[in-house]
């Protein structure tokens, strides 16, 4: 589908914050909230919406982006309507407006997003566990008992013994490992054949982007994803993805459809599996990335699972099965006549 016969776009956005129903904690960083951009694009009377999720990691901050879009939005509308939005800095705001776009392409053609992506109404997806102690990570173990594949954030700390209880409460599911590059060479050496008798479907990201070379010393038949180091601007991403097996696939990281679907080739040209993950988010960033669902092998779209409250009409999750839902505002075949969700004046 490409964007066609679309007049001047008028954009418009604002700051949401959605509060989380426990503490997010990963290697470097943790959260109670995450804070969005809600991008609202319109042309006539059909309106697209976008959220936009900026992540420090990648060095893009929600303020410096508001800054952005304030001095910028005569300009960033004219780069709208001519398609083009590869010279804003942002990969975020690139995706975020690529997302609002298509909505309003989806409507403007009374197009089924669904079918035309030949997207599963319900697919399994990995569910996340941050990093807890031992005690609260088997607590809320117990919620994923009938999961089939659990993801869970590691640092170095009690590694072992957060996978022995997996293995006692949930020993059907599959693990990902998520270290988030905070593993060092010499703790995977000394735990690799420790870690070998765990039902562990891959590890992802273990040590820091620029150390990827590591793996390459390393004899295991473990297999790895790479995430932080699979971004647009590594300059030399084809070359430090080669010791890996899959490629985390996250739509911020970048930008537009078209270069997603690039780095997609190059993964599917190095021969490597993709899993289509996210960050935490509501349904209004995960309805977007179903769009290269059939591009995947696996999916760990749990980001709005975490919130303690989604959208309305929100994806819902359970026992690691995520559902969609046919009243969700994004990407519908007719435009509604009520404002969108995003209260904004026109």
């Amino acid at each position: 589908m490409t964007m066609k016969n679309l007049r001047q776009i008028q954009l418009n956005y604002k700051t949401k914050v959605f509060k989380l129903k426990d503490e997010f904690k990963i290697s470097r960083i943790s959260k109670k909230i995450v804070a969005v951009i809600e991008i609202y694009l319109k042309v006539d009377s059909i309106y697209g919406l976008g959220e936009c999720i900026p992540y420090p990691r990648y060095n893009e901050r929600l303020e410096d982006i508001l800054i952005y879009l304030k001095k910028n939005k005569s300009e960033i509308e004219k780069m709208l309507t001519k398609k083009n939005l590869t010279k804003i800095p942002f990969l975020s705001l690139q995706n975020a407006l690529t997302a609002a776009l298509l909505d309003i392409q989806l409507k403007k053609d009374k197009t089924n997003f669904i079918k035309t992506y030949q997207i599963k109404k319900k697919f399994t997806t990995a569910i996340t566990i941050p990093i807890f102690d031992l005690k609260k990570t088997k607590q809320t173990l117990q919620k994923f008992k009938k999961t089939k594949i659990i993801k869970i954030k590691l640092d170095q700390s009690e590694v072992i013994q957060k996978l022995s209880l997996i293995r006692t409460v949930c020993p059907k599911s599959q693990i990902i490992i998520d270290a988030n590059e905070s593993w060092d060479q010499q703790f995977f050496k000394n735990n690799v054949k420790i870690l070998e008798q765990f039902n562990i479907l891959l590890i992802e990201q273990p040590f820091p982007r620029g150390k990827d070379h590591y793996l390459k010393n390393i004899k295991t038949k473990l297999k790895f994803c790479a995430d932080e180091t699979f971004h647009l601007k590594n300059k030399t991403i084809n070359n430090d993805i080669k010791p890996y097996q899959y490629v985390n696939l996250k739509l911020d990281k970048f930008g537009t459809h078209e270069q997603i679907l690039k780095y997609i080739k190059t993964a599917k040209k190095l021969k490597k599996k993709i899993l289509l993950g996210c960050m935490i988010s509501s349904s209004l960033s995960l309805y977007p990335a179903l769009r290269y669902f059939k591009y995947c092998d696996y999916f760990d779209l749990d980001g709005a699972y975490f919130l303690k409250q989604d959208r309305t009409g929100g994806i819902v999750y359970k026992n690691g099965i995520a559902s969609l839902s046919p009243g969700f505002i994004w990407g519908k075949k007719k435009a509604s006549k009520k404002r969108p969700f995003l209260n904004f004046k026109n």
